[in-house]
């Protein structure tokens, strides 16, 4: 396989996980969550030293999603993503030029980034659902929301935020002409693999 890098964008609920790690899988090759970097960068960093990248700023994620407003959620979002890109592109030049294949995928991932990268074996699909399907998905996480003082505000917000990343992405991936897959609730994961295995082959 020529393609070294897959990455798979997407919002929050649209199962860019599971479909990464079913590529992985079948391609034989590493897969890289960007939560797993985040989740490490935040361990070696601090508020103070690194505020875009903890912009929760030491509340709980209960609280946070709670009582922030949508517009706060959605600029805290595009400052991290700003910073998390520096490192991400760092791992796909790395493997574009000597390291092994690999699948990245994250919602810190965005078109207009991912266009600027000049690699030929660097390819990226675009998860794009239904807001039926965000809605549907956000709502099943009971146990997530159960403890925040006001469920059903935490859960509009996040799901706020998903939705306009969601058409963030959609627009940004149609204007650059990069492939979008559609996720309407129909589509197994096998069913997403092979649409995008057409588009990187």
């Amino acid at each position: 396989m020529k393609t070294k890098v897959i990455l798979i964008g997407g919002a929050p609920g649209t199962g860019k996980t599971t479909l990464g790690t079913a590529l992985a899988a079948r391609l034989g090759v590493t897969s890289l969550t960007i939560d797993d970097l985040l989740t490490a960068a935040l361990a070696v960093t601090t508020v103070e030293s690194h505020p875009s990248l903890h912009i929760m700023r030491g509340e709980s994620y209960l609280d946070y999603f709670t009582n922030r407003s949508i517009e706060q959620l959605k600029a805290d979002a595009e400052l991290q993503h700003e910073t998390v890109w520096s490192m991400v592109r760092r791992v796909i030049s790395t493997h574009a030029a000597w390291g092994s294949a690999i699948v990245i995928e994250g919602w810190h991932l965005r078109p207009n980034k991912v266009a600027q990268l000049e690699y030929d074996n660097v390819h990226a699909a675009w998860i794009v659902a239904a807001t039926s399907v965000i809605e549907e998905r956000e709502r099943k996480n009971v146990e997530w929301l159960r403890n925040s003082s006001n469920p059903e505000q935490m859960l509009a917000n996040f799901t706020a935020r998903s939705l306009w990343h969601n058409e963030l992405i959609r627009e940004q991936a149609i204007a650059h002409q990069m492939a979008v897959l559609f996720q309407d609730g129909s589509k197994s994961a096998k069913e997403l693999c092979d649409l995008l295995l057409e588009v990187v082959n």
